[in-house]
């Protein structure tokens, strides 16, 4: 037995995943979360830094439950949801250059959460359209794979 095994770490090939079922449950899961940081009366869209970083900021509703105060039903939710999309957001990372992972982030954060086109992000980040659908792929995979709500055809 090898101390880390690879093969539980490969992303399969594009053509092996089902997009359509893919991006609705990547769909349903951000909607979740967006009405979960609504109901705690944050913003829908998380803090990013301008490297497309999660900013990591005071919780109140991770203070209460760090001190052993009951949460409500929501307040539960919203942990679960913020713990799967930090979880599944650092999952989109390239592995020698740190700034295609930015950019990754920055395009998922941009076409997912923000819905704006492949043209519109192009035009913002200044790159070409197939990099853009490339990062998208690339980025949505990364990102449903580490929710495990990656379906294959």
């Amino acid at each position: 037995m090898s101390l880390f095994d690879i093969k539980d770490y490969t992303l399969p090939p594009f053509e092996f995943i089902d997009w359509p079922k893919t991006k609705k449950a990547v769909g349903i899961f951000i909607q979740t979360m967006k009405i979960n940081r609504e109901r705690m009366g944050l913003t829908v869209y998380p803090q990013l830094t301008s490297e497309c970083l999660l900013v990591v900021k005071n919780d109140p509703i991770r203070e209460k439950e760090q001190q052993g105060l009951p949460l409500s039903e929501h307040e539960k939710e919203y942990l679960k949801t913020e713990a799967c999309f930090t979880h599944a957001f650092t999952a989109i990372m390239h592995p020698y250059r740190p700034e295609i992972t930015e950019r990754r982030r920055r395009v998922f954060f941009y076409r997912y959460f923000y819905g704006l086109s492949v043209v519109a992000v192009s035009e913002r980040i200044n790159y070409q359209k197939n990099i853009i659908i490339d990062d998208s792929k690339m980025a949505m995979l990364q990102f449903a794979l580490a929710l495990d709500l990656l379906f294959y055809r």
